[in-house]
């Protein structure tokens, strides 16, 4: 029995992140959720997507990269390689983790079937090694991790190189959310990247590339690492 209460409530919060049930729990989950339990929900999602999620490359982030010189990217819980992919095609060095397998799977398939290689981990975003000023880019679309900690963003801009680029879309935190969603509030993100030359930030109700694209509150940010302190 206790078994499958564990399943039925994995299946739930599967649920609720595919969009199909009340995001009540999934401030509960998030806030108790072993890093085992993690790696079983994602593995379901990206076994069963469902439309739960687009194929193609952020928008966001295919505007931003056009303009850039290729240098080394990291995807911040990468999910099927879609960025990853895409980035690689246009000759960036990837490096992607995810703590899902069957994700980091899908994602080794992808690249193999467009003729690209990219560098897979399965990691957490707080145990993965970001380095010092080792990434030109780094993307952060519809990845769990802890975004509203100011130690966390951080220790995203010390992974920079100055003048690198950090790229952000997600949800915007609804109240009563748990703070380890990867959400942030509204006009958060300022904040938390005032080190940064923000470049581009907008909040507004538009189709997410999750959740079979339904329209949701959702914040993006293009900031630039600045070269002096």
């Amino acid at each position: 029995m206790r078994r499958f209460l564990k399943r039925a409530a994995l299946v739930l919060v599967s649920l609720v992140v595919l969009g199909f049930a009340a995001g009540s729990c999934l401030s509960w989950w998030f806030a108790h959720a072993t890093p085992g339990q993690y790696r079983h929900v994602f593995n379901f999602i990206y076994r069963h997507p469902a439309g739960a999620f687009t194929h193609e490359p952020n928008r966001l982030l295919v505007e931003t990269v056009a303009t850039l010189p290729p240098g080394r990217a990291l995807d911040i819980a990468m999910g099927e390689g879609r960025n990853a992919v895409y980035l690689a095609s246009r000759g960036w060095d990837v490096t992607g983790f995810d703590v899902s397998d069957e994700a980091l799977r899908q994602a080794n398939v992808r690249a193999m079937k467009a003729g690209v290689k990219i560098r897979i981990s399965r990691e957490g975003s707080e145990t993965f090694d970001y380095g010092r000023e080792l990434w030109a880019l780094i993307v952060l679309s519809y990845a769990f991790a802890p975004v509203r900690d100011a130690a966390y963003v951080r220790r995203i801009r010390d992974a920079l190189k100055p003048g690198g680029v950090v790229v952000f879309e997600h949800y915007i935190r609804s109240p009563g959310m748990g703070d380890n969603v990867g959400m942030p509030d509204r006009e958060q993100l300022p904040r938390l990247f005032s080190d940064f030359e923000i470049r581009r930030h907008e909040e507004m109700e538009a189709p997410s590339d999750w959740q079979g694209g339904r329209k949701a509150p959702l914040a993006r940010l293009v900031a630039v690492k600045r070269t002096a302190y």
